[in-house]
C-alpha cells in the first residue's frame, strides 16, 4: 500500500475515532451520574403520588416533615434529609463588598448522613444545625481564601443582606456527574418552623432517605403508609376527592430516568456506534482492497512456514501502529476543538473523563482493534501459495459492497437525523406557544424595595423612546408554574388541580400577545381571567354549562390576599373570585416540559401586589435598547445590579440540549460523509486496478466512456438504494422516539426521507462518476501490456 493510502487510513480512522470516542464518553459520562457516592444504592428520593379527581399525578417533592417523617417511623431508615430552594439570586457579598457567584440550597443537619462527601474542615452537623450556619464546597472556600481561612467568615445574599450566613466548614466538591452540584448549604433553620414541620401542603421539599443494607425499598410500602395514618388526616383528604402515597425511587436512576435525558443517551450512543464503525470498516475496506497487492508477499511468507497466526501477528503489529497513529490524530483534534466540544456536549473534556468512561474507552479501543485485525487478517489467510509464482486475481467484492453499505446507511441515516431534528428545534424555538416573546425584555427584583419601586419603573421604563408597553407578572409563562386546587364556593371538596399564573398587570395578557376569547381583564383584586381548558374541566365536571363570565370559583393557597384584599372566603378559608375573561391557552413550561393543567390568572397592582418579573416590549431588541432599559432600571433601584434579558432568547437557550443533539448528529454526518466518500473512492480506485484489463477490451469493442462509467454507477446504485431505504426506516423509529420528549411535534412526512434519500444516492453517483472519468478515458494499451 502506497503513502497515499496509508494517510487516508490513519485519516479516516483518527477523525472517526475523535468523534465517536468522544460521543462513548459523554454516553458513559451521562450512565455514571450519582454512582459515585458509597452505599449509593441505599439511596432513595421521596416522590409522592396524587390522585386527583381520577387523575394521577407523580410529584418530586415533599412537606417539610415527610423526610424527617420516614427516618422516625420507619426502622429500615437509617437517615433522612431535606432540601429546598430559597435564594432567588445567586450573587452573595462578603464583609469587604466582593461579589462571589453560588449556586445555594437549604439543607438541613442529616444531609451528609445519606450523601456522604468528604468534609474538609468543620462540623457538618453543628453547621447545618445552627441559624444562619453555612457549609461551602473547596472551590467555593478557594474564592472565600482558602479552606482553612474561610472558616468564621459572614456572607450574605444581595436580596437578604439582613441575614447573616456565617461559614463553618467545607466539603469536597461534588463530581461533574452529580445531580447534586451545590456551592453552597445554608441550614435550614432558616425557614419556619410550620413549614419544616408541616406534613400537608407547602410541598417544596426535595426528600431523600438512606436505607439499611439489603432493605427492599419496595417492601416498605405498609410501613410509609401506616406513617401516613399516624401524621395525616387522610380520610379528611379522601373527602375532598384526592389521595396522596409515597414511594422510593433509585436516586442514582434519576437522571437517566429523565425522558430527555435517555432519549438524548440513545441518539448520541447510536451516532458514536455509527461513527466508530463507519470508520473502522472503512479502515478494513482499505485493507481489504490492498490484498492484490500484498498477495505475493503474504505467500511467500507463507513458503518459508509463516501460519496463520505470523500472518495475524504481521497486520496486529500493522494495525497497532496505524491506530496508535490515529488515537495521536484524534487527541491532537480534540484538544484542538475543546471549546466548541464543551459548547456542544456541556462538558468540559478534563471533566468527562472520570475513571469509569476512561474503561470504557479502553474497551471501545480494543474492540476497534480486533475488528480492524481479525477480518482482513481472515482474508489474508485464504491467499494461496500459487499466487507467489502467477499473478493472484482477488475477488472480496462482497466484502467491500458490504462495508459501503454500512457506510452508505450510516451517511443517509445521520443526515435524515440533522434533518428531522433541526425541525423540530426550529418548532421548539419559533412554533406556537400561544404567547408573542419577540421584542420582550425581562428582568426581576424579588426583594421588598423593588415591589414597592413598581410604579417608578413603569415610568422609568416609559420614558425610554424604544419602549412600547410595560407591565407585571408573578409567573414567567417558560419557567413552570405552582399549582393549587379549585374548590366551588360553599363545598370543601377539591375538584381539580390547575397552574396557579398568580397575579399579573391589567395589561401583561396584551403585551405578550395571549388572545382573549370573550370577557374582559380585570378592574379589581376579586376578578379573574381563567384559561378555555379551566372553563372546560368545569364543564365536564357539570358546571358553568351556560358559560364562564361571572361565575365564581375558591382556590387554595390565597390566604393572604383574604386578609389583604378583603375577598370573599370559602367555607375552609379559601380565597373566592368571579371569573370576568376567559383568554386562549398558552404554554406554561416548555415544550419538552409542558405544564398541561387548566390555569388562571388574578389582578395585581404594581406596587401593591408582589410581581418581582418586569416585562418590556420594545420596537426592537438590540444591545443599545437592553443596556438603556438595564441602566434605567439599576437608577430606579439605587445602583442594585440587573439583569436584563431577551424573552425569545432565553426561550431558545431552553432548547440547547436539541440544539447540541442536532449539531452533534450534524457534526458526525459530515465526517461520516467525508469518510464514506473516501472509502469509496478507494473501492473504485481498487476495483479500476483488478477490471482494468475488462475494461481495456470493453473499450477495444467499443464501449463509451459513458457505458464504463454506468457499470460502476450500477453496482454502486444497487446497495446504495437497498441502504437509503433501511436507514429510512431506522431514522423514523429513532425519531419517533427523540419527538416523544415533546408536546407540539413535527409531522415525519415522507416527502423529507425522499428528499435525503435523492441526495445521498446523487452525492454517491457524482462522487462515482468523477473518479470514473479518468478509469474510463485510459489508454487500454497500457493495462494489457502485462498480458
Amino acid at each position: 500500500m502506497n503513502f497515499k493510502d496509508k494517510i487516508i487510513k490513519i485519516l479516516t480512522l483518527g477523525i472517526g475515532l475523535a468523534i465517536g470516542l468522544v460521543l462513548v464518553a459523554k454516553v458513559c459520562f451521562e450512565l455514571s451520574y450519582d454512582k459515585f457516592y458509597d452505599g449509593v444504592e441505599n439511596i432513595y428520593s421521596i416522590r409522592t403520588l396524587y390522585n386527583i379527581s381520577g387523575e394521577d399525578k407523580d410529584y418530586d417533592q415533599v412537606s417539610g416533615a415527610v423526610a424527617p417523617g420516614f427516618k422516625a417511623s420507619i426502622p429500615e431508615v437509617l437517615a433522612g434529609t431535606r432540601t429546598t430552594f430559597f435564594f432567588d439570586s445567586d450573587k452573595f457579598i462578603d464583609k469587604e463588598g466582593n461579589v462571589i457567584k453560588a449556586d445555594a440550597i437549604l439543607a438541613d443537619s442529616c444531609f451528609f448522613d445519606v450523601f456522604p462527601v468528604e468534609i474538609l474542615a468543620g462540623d457538618a452537623k453543628k453547621a447545618l444545625g445552627t441559624r444562619g450556619g453555612v457549609m461551602v464546597s473547596r472551590s467555593l472556600a478557594e474564592k472565600l481564601g482558602g479552606v482553612s481561612e474561610c472558616i468564621g467568615k459572614t456572607i450574605c445574599n444581595e436580596l437578604y443582606k439582613d441575614v447573616d450566613l456565617t461559614v463553618e466548614g467545607v466539603y469536597e466538591d461534588f463530581p461533574k456527574n452529580g445531580t447534586l452540584h451545590y456551592d453552597m448549604l445554608v441550614d435550614l433553620e432558616l425557614y419556619p418552623k410550620n413549614s419544616t414541620e408541616n406534613w400537608i401542603g407547602n410541598d417544596r421539599y426535595k426528600g431523600y432517605v438512606r436505607l439499611a443494607d439489603g432493605t427492599d425499598a419496595g417492601s416498605l410500602t405498609e410501613a410509609i403508609h401506616k406513617m401516613q395514618e399516624a401524621n395525616q388526616p387522610l380520610e379528611e383528604i379522601a373527602r375532598n376527592g384526592i389521595s396522596l402515597w409515597y414511594y422510593l425511587a433509585p436516586f442514582d436512576k434519576m437522571h437517566t430516568s429523565d425522558k430527555s435525558v435517555k432519549n438524548s443517551i440513545i441518539i448520541l450512543g447510536i451516532v458514536a456506534l455509527l461513527m466508530l464503525l463507519v470508520s473502522v470498516l472503512n479502515y478494513v475496506l482499505l485493507v481489504i482492497s490492498s490484498v492484490v497487492q500484498r498477495s505475493k508477499e503474504v505467500a511467500v511468507r507463507k513458503c518459508y512456514g509463516a501460519e496463520s497466526k505470523d500472518i495475524f501477528g504481521l497486520l496486529a503489529g500493522e494495525t497497532a501502529v496505524n491506530l496508535a497513529l490515529s488515537l495521536v490524530l484524534a487527541a491532537v483534534i480534540l484538544l484542538a476543538l475543546r471549546g466548541p466540544i464543551l459548547n456542544l456536549l456541556g462538558v468540559a473534556l478534563g471533566d468527562l473523563f472520570i475513571p469509569q468512561v476512561i474503561k470504557a474507552l479502553i474497551l471501545v479501543v480494543l474492540l476497534v482493534f480486533a475488528i480492524a485485525v481479525i477480518i482482513p487478517a481472515n482474508l489474508y489467510n485464504r491467499i494461496p501459495i500459487s499466487s507467489a509464482f502467477r499473478n493472484y486475481t482477488e475477488n472480496s467484492r462482497r466484502w467491500k459492497l458490504a462495508l459501503l453499505f454500512v457506510q452508505f446507511f450510516t451517511v443517509s441515516f445521520m443526515l435524515l437525523m440533522v434533518l428531522l431534528v433541526s425541525l423540530q428545534y426550529n418548532k421548539a424555538v419559533n412554533g406556537n406557544i400561544g404567547y408573542n416573546p419577540k421584542n420582550v425584555l425581562l428582568f426581576a427584583n424579588y426583594s421588598e424595595s423593588g415591589m414597592e419601586k413598581a410604579p417608578l419603573i413603569e415610568d422609568a421604563m416609559k420614558a425610554i423612546p424604544e419602549v412600547d408597553d410595560v407591565q407585571f407578572a408573578y409567573n414567567i409563562p417558560y419557567e413552570g408554574s405552582n399549582g393549587d386546587m379549585i374548590e366551588l364556593p360553599g363545598s370543601t371538596e377539591q375538584i381539580f388541580n390547575i397552574a396557579d399564573q398568580y397575579e399579573a398587570s391589567a395589561g401583561w395578557l396584551k403585551l405578550m400577545g395571549v388572545k382573549m376569547m370573550e370577557g374582559r381583564t380585570p378592574e379589581t383584586h376579586g376578578e379573574a381571567l381563567v384559561s378555555e381548558s379551566f372553563v372546560a374541566k368545569m364543564q365536564d365536571l357539570g358546571e358553568w354549562a351556560d358559560g364562564a363570565i361571572g361565575k365564581s370559583f375558591a382556590i387554595t393557597g390565597h390566604g393572604e390576599e383574604v386578609e389583604t384584599d378583603s375577598l370573599q372566603v370559602n367555607v375552609n378559608g379559601s380565597a373566592i373570585y368571579t371569573v370576568c375573561g376567559v383568554y386562549d391557552d398558552y404554554m406554561i413550561g416548555t415544550l419538552s416540559a409542558t405544564d398541561d393543567r387548566p390555569s388562571a390568572l388574578f389582578y395585581g397592582v404594581p406596587g401593591k401586589h408582589y410581581m418581582p418579573n418586569v416585562f418590556v416590549r420594545v420596537n426592537k431588541v438590540t444591545p443599545e435598547v437592553i443596556d438603556k432599559v438595564q441602566a434605567a432600571a439599576e437608577d430606579v433601584y439605587e445602583g442594585e445590579t440587573v439583569q436584563v434579558i431577551s424573552m425569545s432568547e432565553t426561550i431558545r437557550g431552553l432548547y440547547d440540549d436539541t440544539r447540541k443533539v442536532r449539531n452533534t448528529i450534524f457534526l458526525g454526518s459530515i465526517f461520516a460523509l467525508l469518510i464514506a466518500l473516501l472509502g469509496l473512492i478507494g473501492y473504485i480506485r481498487n476495483e479500476a486496478g483488478r477490471r482494468s484489463k475488462e475494461m481495456a477490451i470493453r473499450k477495444i469493442n467499443g464501449a463509451t466512456t459513458g457505458e464504463i462509467t454506468g457499470l460502476f454507477v450500477r453496482d454502486i446504485l444497487k446497495i446504495a438504494l437497498f441502504a437509503v431505504i433501511l436507514a429510512d426506516i431506522a431514522a423514523f423509529l429513532a425519531a419517533r422516539r427523540f419527538l416523544t420528549m415533546f408536546s407540539q411535534k413535527i409531522a415525519l412526512n415522507p416527502l423529507l426521507f425522499v428528499a435525503v434519500d435523492i441526495l445521498v444516492l446523487a452525492i454517491i453517483v457524482i462522487a462515482v462518476v468523477i473518479n470514473c472519468l479518468r478509469i474510463s478515458r485510459a489508454n487500454p494499451v497500457d493495462s494489457l501490456k502485462s498480458e
